[in-house]
């Protein structure tokens, strides 16, 4: 509790020197602060003409059984189902590919690598279950609606494509080759919307920006089911400290809906993570990280950047792993 009231302090004096600076100042992209944190994209425009690469890898850690907004004993879930999760773990390798089609026109492309697992367990045994595979890939474009000499304003729609598997399969402690839960599966078999707007101001002394995104699913896939519509919002500011370092930090929420339909592979009363009915959950995040940009030397233009997340409130509508914190780390390069 200390450590996540600490997080939030950091936040907020990160927040308040910019925000009391001078106004007169034009934007600049070469500044470590100019981007946003490791873990998020489509969060700027591009030069006409130009290209960006960008690798992201991401860790998420998940631990204790949590019910609304509580954590409870995870052999109380063994009243409801045949077995608890109690540990979970995912990885994320992301690759993003961005070119600047015009001034006001930027294309993105997103792709990733899911590599999870996670841990179950009854009164007598426990086991460790895993899915590796191919995400789905989000393709998007950035219109920019604004533009002064110290800010940005940009929307985006784009549509996420479903490449990923929702059928791996692995064993359940004494079932052998079952259907996983849905949140394992790497993708979501459905075509989903994908609209969002940002924006940033830029001074002297850092840059304040803030994202809405969400993901809204258009159909059911060849399970019978869809994953439940997402809402996330980001809002976060970059610290100059110098030519080459910024300190990154904010608030960053997610909302997602329950899934809707039952498929006829799965046994509901099994695991909480099968049981379509109460999936949907709110969690606030707060993050902490440090930018790094390169701006002469062989290294020129390169971008490097790490941040860790802790979460400072989970409420979900049924047993849940709970998120206890994660990291990223990421690099960049704009030709």
């Amino acid at each position: 509790m200390l450590a996540r009231r600490f997080q939030v302090a950091c936040a907020a004096l990160l927040a308040a020197a910019p925000l009391t600076a001078q106004q007169d100042y034009q934007w600049s992209d070469d500044r470590p602060d100019a981007v946003a944190p490791a873990s998020l994209v489509g969060t700027r425009m591009l030069p006409a003409g130009s290209v960006e690469l960008r690798y992201i890898f991401s860790s998420s850690s998940f631990a204790g059984v949590q019910l609304g907004n509580q954590l409870v004993d995870a052999g109380s879930v063994l009243d409801f189902y045949d077995t608890t999760p109690f540990q979970r773990k995912d990885r994320t390798h992301r690759a993003v590919l961005m070119f600047g089609a015009s001034e006001s026109f930027t294309l993105l492309i997103d792709a990733h690598w899911a590599d999870r697992s996670r841990d179950i367990a009854d009164d007598d045994f426990f086991i460790t279950t895993e899915a590796t595979g191919l995400g789905d890939v989000t393709v998007e474009g950035l219109f920019s609606v604004w533009e002064g000499d110290a800010t940005r304003v940009r929307v985006s729609a784009g549509a996420e494509v479903p490449v990923g598997s929702t059928d791996e399969r692995g064993d359940l402690l004494t079932l052998q080759d079952q259907v996983l839960p849905y949140e394992m599966q790497p993708g979501s078999g459905s075509i989903s919307f994908v609209p969002g707007v940002s924006g940033e101001m830029q001074n002297e002394y850092g840059t304040v920006g803030a994202q809405v995104k969400a993901r809204l699913r258009l159909n059911d896939n060849d399970r019978d089911y869809r994953l439940g519509d997402q809402v996330e919002a980001n809002g976060w500011v970059g610290y100059k400290l110098n030519d080459f370092f910024a300190l990154t930090s904010g608030v960053r929420a997610l909302s997602w809906g329950s899934i809707q339909g039952v498929p006829d592979d799965v046994d509901v009363g099994r695991d909480p993570g099968e049981d379509p009915v109460f999936t949907g959950g709110k969690r606030v995040d707060i993050p902490l990280g440090l930018n790094v940009f390169m701006p002469e030397g062989r290294l020129t233009g390169h971008r490097f950047s790490v941040e860790f997340v802790w979460p400072v409130h989970q409420d979900y509508d049924n047993f849940r792993v709970s998120g206890d914190w994660g990291f990223s780390v990421g690099w960049q390069k704009t030709f």
